[in-house]
């Protein structure tokens, strides 16, 4: 690590005082604790400990793991939930950025596992979590119960459109990163502290900026276990009919499901998801 992910030591220290902030507002119990990994300090939240299976919360890009607390509450009421801040993200764990074209994610994940004596475990991943989630279930398939992907990335590229609407945008300041938020928000109603949270990582965070990583077919036909696929029709990111036809083709156990009114941002979807955890059909 070269340099910090974050622009500035005060932008960073905003950040965190916004992630306490949001843990110390939540209305049930949560744990927060710290790993010594080979790739870092790793911290993570938790809650639901009185349950034996497991569920692990995996936040996008330019994110960390309080993005997850409204779902926290949810899922906890039935399992053990672990909200991993993942490294080089905007959150407390190491500002380590291992190459996406390795397979050091993974690794890292599994030690976090090994630490924490987890011998199988449900995995819900939202866009970059869902990169590493993928990542993590195509290298140790075997510790996977469940797989949920909700609007990830690494099945199909970005859309260039996007893409380039983000360029430009970002040259925009202030006004830009509006712009932006409402692109990957769409039209959906979305609470606004999520979109304040949203403009101070933007503000004051450094966004990894490189080559996406596709999954092989090969890789993808790796899942054995049975997935769920997530989308939102106004997914101005990824296709979400796209990744679906490709799972579609790979993956044996595959279970779909598209939310029309729905950009990227998705959350509060514990109510759909559990028919799919509980192993009744979706």
């Amino acid at each position: 690590m070269n340099k910090t992910v974050f622009k500035s030591p005060e932008g960073k220290n905003k950040i965190i005082r916004a992630y306490e902030d949001a843990i110390k507002s939540t209305a049930f119990h949560l744990k927060t604790d710290v790993l010594k990994t080979t790739y870092g300090d790793t911290y993570f939240l938790e809650a639901g400990s009185q349950h034996q299976e497991i569920v692990i919360l995996l936040h996008g890009a330019s994110s960390n793991a309080t993005s997850w607390l409204s779902d926290i509450a949810e899922y906890s009421k039935q399992y053990k939930v672990i909200a991993i801040d993942i490294i080089g993200e905007a959150g407390k764990s190491a500002e380590t950025r291992p190459s996406y074209e390795t397979k050091d994610f993974a690794k890292w994940l599994k030690e976090i596992f090994d630490r924490l004596n987890i011998s199988k475990a449900n995995i819900i991943g939202l866009s970059q979590g869902g990169w590493l989630a993928l990542r993590f279930a195509t290298s140790f398939p075997e510790l996977v119960d469940r797989l949920i992907l909700l609007t990830p990335a690494g099945v199909v590229p970005t859309k260039t459109t996007f893409i380039i609407k983000a360029i430009l945008y970002s040259l925009l300041g202030t006004t830009g990163r509006i712009k932006i938020n409402r692109l990957v928000l769409g039209s959906q109603r979305v609470d606004q502290k999520i979109v304040a949270f949203m403009d101070l990582i933007q503000t004051n965070f450094n966004a990894r900026i490189e080559k996406e990583y596709i999954f092989s077919d090969d890789e993808l036909s790796r899942l054995t276990m049975p997935v769920l696929f997530i989308g939102g029709e106004q997914d101005v990111i990824r296709s979400t009919q796209e990744i679906e036809a490709r799972l579609q083709n790979l993956v044996a156990d595959f279970a779909t499901i598209t939310i029309p009114e729905m950009g990227h941002v998705m959350a509060r979807l514990a109510s759909r998801i559990f028919p799919f955890l509980s192993k009744t059909k979706c």
